[in-house]
């Protein structure tokens, strides 16, 4: 096999390195500051096979570029919705199909990443502030993001930060990402005492790590 050269380097205070595999597909790395160039070079070519399988896995992967049209399916709170366009009502709602609005279909994306929005800002901030309450965390501020590679983030000033994307998935699986980062106010890292802390609240995690990597490529209109 012959190395990989052609991949990005993410440097910050993190303590280990991170190898992942983004849906073009690419490799993104991970690395603290003080990790050398030849050290992550030589740990990409002790990976090789393991990049190589996960590329392959991501390029059979089905895209999920959206039409708009009637019967086309989009995922909220890890249900599926059947788009329905129709032209009695204002706003988009999700009942028993998403409603589409006929006047909206010119800019239907836009729209309908709008009221994801908004449902994040309502479901996922709203329960980020009570898990917080319960759990005795104290963030100094809780965002939606337009973040496409990340379900969250959590930095050194307490800020914390979800994509929107994060509201298709189900409730548990949300509750697992904002307990990720809400756990990363007392460990800004991955290490054992992180996992722990994430393992304490949601015994169940991996389960719920599992659903996302299943189903991250249906996570995006």
């Amino acid at each position: 096999m012959r190395s990989i050269t052609g991949y990005k380097i993410i440097r910050s205070k993190r303590r280990t390195i991170s190898l992942v595999i983004t849906k073009e597909p690419s490799l993104v790395i991970r690395a603290p500051f003080r990790v050398s160039e030849d050290y992550i070079q030589n740990l990409v070519n002790q990976k090789l096979g393991w990049i190589q399988k996960k590329f392959e896995e991501m390029a059979k992967r089905p895209k999920t570029g959206k039409q708009f049209i009637n019967g086309e399916e989009f995922l909220f709170l890890g249900k599926t919705y059947k788009l329905q366009i129709t032209e009695n009502l204002k706003n988009i709602q999700a009942l028993d199909k998403l409603y589409l609005p006929e006047k909206k279909l010119p800019k239907a994306k836009k729209h309908i990443v709008g009221w994801y929005k908004k449902q994040a800002k309502e479901i996922v901030v709203k329960r980020t502030r009570f898990m917080a309450d319960r759990f005795s965390f104290n963030p100094s501020s809780i965002r939606i993001s337009g973040a496409m590679r990340r379900w969250g983030s959590c930095n050194s000033k307490r800020r914390i930060n979800f994509s929107w994307r994060l509201v298709m998935t189900p409730r548990e699986v949300i509750d697992y990402v904002i307990v990720h980062e809400l756990s990363h106010l007392a460990h800004l890292n991955h290490s054992k005492n992180f996992w722990a802390k994430v393992k304490a609240i949601l015994p169940d995690y991996k389960d719920r790590i599992k659903w996302l990597k299943q189903n991250d490529n249906l996570l995006t209109i």
